[in-house]
């Protein structure tokens, strides 16, 4: 089987923050590691996403060229994206050469297909900018449930699909100014409508999607589809390639999923083996996203595909996340100074301590908050209280006693029950992950732990002779296994432990199985990771923010 792995774009105008990178990009990496120790045929693949006006106002504000900021930025992406241990097959961006043709392609197989429709229609104008308002720079009360900064095309907070003239109290987010009036402006539309028989027929052969996926594309089926315009008036993006639009080019949304499809292209330097990803029989595809990505990855994408008629793979898993919010519930905000974003946070702590805690932490059935309590919790107690404790012992042990090589043992029926829970728990891991559930996998983890530590403590090694031989051979044991466990949530943790214990094979998840066999020996002991002083750390976050 063929797996092929897909997070949402990052935006090109800004650094991600924590919770953009726990709900896409990390969490993509989790999975992307996991199915290539299983050995499977797998690929990574995501991109920056280059356009919409907010890259325009960002590199207006700053007074430089709008692809500068965009390359500088995605250039500086890439780099924080490795220092997380995050590994793409092939990060890429919406302009790429190879993206802009794909795009370019497709919407005229679309529109060749009569699923791409017209309308001269009334978008919102701002009389203080002079500029055709982008939806993302329209702001107002949702309709919907009254959240106050609901954008011109989705409500964050209640995830209804708007329309801008659907707000209420409309302000320009450039000026700030109320002067909006609705001009008129032909648009190019892809006709939802027409295909929404489709749609619920592909909606409704995955059962299987988690609840809060589910629920919300069905209840926006249940509301009925509309024709989505794919076009805007802007000036930077990819001109849209529809006879009569010039000086329009291709919406942000409208472009970014179906990257996916030119990443892959790319990957391949477009030899026909990216077909085998896209509409292969035996393939798995995985999607990474946050809960406001839901509607552009159950219905805009896979309705973009359809439209093509060419056959197209239609995506299998799709994993959202519900919010990470800053404290209090805060949504973050780079300009205002609230919360931590992925360049500031590798200033406060090195990748590993981030990638568990957001990872342990992640918001898979509820909106959560950063908590400072939790982070220094999660570090201390769990990764090194609950894993680094047992692994340091036991390596500890065995330099201290047996001149670092794996002593033989008569193994008790209490030894062998712990050692049939790694089998145990490499089945639960793998079942939690295959479902999406991160957060789960890693509690297993910790549960293994634990016992291990229990085990080790009630079995006092330190004085109990008898017992030492084999508490240790079963100790190097479990800590190889823990080293195959973690590896996709924390991975240089596990290269680490790897080479300490002098294991020549490569890190798969078959090594599960194998013993480390009595007289092998393996390298010192180094410490693994430290704890955190939490209110250091705070007081380091106080001083970035000034």
């Amino acid at each position: 089987m063929k797996v092929l792995i897909c997070s949402a774009w990052p935006y090109g105008y800004n650094m991600p923050h924590l919770g953009n990178l726990v709900s896409s990009l990390l969490s993509g990496d989790v999975f992307s590691r996991y199915y290539k120790l299983k050995e499977y045929d797998t690929l990574y693949v995501s991109g920056t996403d280059m356009h919409g006006t907010r890259a325009e106002f960002e590199a207006a504000k700053r007074g430089i060229d709008v692809k500068s900021l965009l390359e500088e930025n995605h250039n500086r992406l890439k780099e924080l994206i490795e220092q997380f241990n995050i590994k793409f097959d092939n990060y890429t961006s919406t302009e790429s050469p190879i993206h802009k043709k794909f795009i370019t392609d497709i919407y005229k197989k679309m529109d060749k297909n009569g699923y791409i429709t017209t309308k001269v229609e009334k978008r919102p104008y701002c009389n203080n900018c002079k500029v055709f308002l982008a939806d993302a720079f329209i702001e107002g009360t949702c309709p919907k449930c009254g959240y106050e900064y609901a954008k011109g095309n989705q409500c964050e907070k209640c995830g209804a699909l708007l329309e801008p003239q659907d707000l209420i109290n409309p302000h320009c987010k450039i000026c700030g100014g109320t002067n909006i009036i609705f001009k008129e402006t032909k648009h190019w539309f892809l006709d939802l409508a027409r295909l929404q028989p489709e749609i619920e027929k592909y909606v409704n052969s995955h059962s299987e999607w988690q609840d809060n996926v589910r629920h919300f594309t069905l209840n926006l089926l249940k509301q009925g589809l509309k024709p989505r315009a794919v076009t805007r008036d802007l000036k930077w993006g990819i001109p849209a390639p529809f006879k009569g639009a010039e000086g329009k080019v291709i919406y942000v949304w409208a472009e970014a999923a179906l990257g996916y499809v030119s990443a892959t292209i790319e990957y391949f330097k477009e030899d026909e083996k990216w077909k085998e990803f896209w509409f292969g029989s035996d393939v798995k595809q995985i999607y990474t996203l946050a809960k406001d990505n839901i509607p552009f990855h159950t219905i805009f994408f896979p309705a973009q595909l359809m439209a093509s008629q060419e056959g197209y793979h239609l995506p299998d898993s799709i994993y959202a996340t519900e919010y990470l919010n800053w404290e209090g519930g805060k949504k973050f905000s780079k300009s205002k100074k609230i919360g931590i974003f992925i360049d500031d946070a590798l200033k406060l702590l090195p990748a590993p301590y981030w990638r568990f805690y957001l990872l342990y932490d992640r918001p898979e059935s509820k909106d959560t908050n950063f908590s400072w309590k939790e982070l220094e919790k999660t570090i201390n107690q769990i990764l090194i209280g609950d894993f680094g404790n047992f692994v340091n012992r036991v390596l500890k042990f065995l330099e201290r006693y047996y001149a670092l090589k794996v002593p033989k043992a008569e193994l008790t029926t209490e030894d062998k029950e712990l050692l049939d829970k790694i089998d145990v728990t490499s089945d639960v891991i793998s079942g939690f992950l295959e479902k999406g559930k991160i957060k789960d996998a890693m509690d297993a983890v910790v549960n293994i732990c634990r016992d291990a530590n229990t085990y080790f403590q009630q079995n006092e090694p330190w004085k109990n002779e008898n017992r030492r031989d084999s508490v240790i051979y079963v100790g190097v044991q479990l800590t190889k296994a823990l080293a195959v466990f973690m590896y996709p949530f924390v991975p240089s943790l596990s290269e680490k432990l790897w080479k300490i214990l002098k294991l020549d094979e490569e890190i798969k998840w078959s090594s599960i199985e194998s013993e480390i066999k009595p007289g092998h020996i393996i390298n010192a002991p180094e410490v693994l990771i430290e704890r955190i002083d939490i209110d250091e750390i705070k007081k380091k976050y106080e001083k970035m923010k000034e």
